[in-house]
């Protein structure tokens, strides 16, 4: 599986993003509050769970979608191109 961030980084433009078939989101990842593991989806269509199988994160740069046996469970810590542009 192709990691988005090994060919990009966070001053990527967007037209490069789109040639390389990358979104917009930088860091898709989220920590469980149960077992504290801080899990990243590094593909789209790449569905990883914590290490307790409480909580998953999807999506890659292209879509954010997480869950689990209970939400209440899940710190979000995704970060977007757009608001890293502002800090560059």
């Amino acid at each position: 599986m192709t990691d988005y961030q090994t060919f990009t980084n966070i001053s990527t433009p967007l037209k490069e993003r789109r040639r390389l078939d990358v979104g917009d989101i930088w860091a898709n990842e989220i920590k469980c509050k149960k077992c504290e593991d801080i899990i990243r989806s590094k593909n789209r269509h790449n569905m990883v769970y914590c290490k307790c199988q409480a909580v998953f994160v999807d999506g890659g740069s292209w879509y954010s979608r997480r869950g689990g046996k209970d939400v209440d469970l899940i710190e979000d810590r995704v970060v977007m191109y757009k608001d890293l542009e502002k800090t560059v």
